[in-house]
């Protein structure tokens, strides 16, 4: 379940991310630029990168250590 559910919030990222770099115009990236304002995507895309980080975490934390598999069996 922990492993559906990483790679889950991981795909929600890689969708977030290509989401807003793809139907993002190329000028409203930057979110200290005067006449994007608050229309910059900047903070959308990062949230994206945190999104996809945390489901990498959830992912690779319910993965058994190296070798354990063999010890066990």
């Amino acid at each position: 379940m922990k492993k559906i559910l990483g790679l889950l919030i991981t795909a929600v990222g890689i969708l977030i991310i290509a989401g807003y770099f793809i139907f993002t115009p190329n000028h409203a990236f930057n979110p200290a630029d005067s006449i994007s304002g608050i229309d910059a995507s900047a903070g959308i895309v990062y949230g994206g990168f945190v999104t996809f980080g945390i489901g990498m975490v959830i992912f690779i934390s319910s993965l058994p250590y190296a070798g354990e598999k063999a010890r066990n069996a």
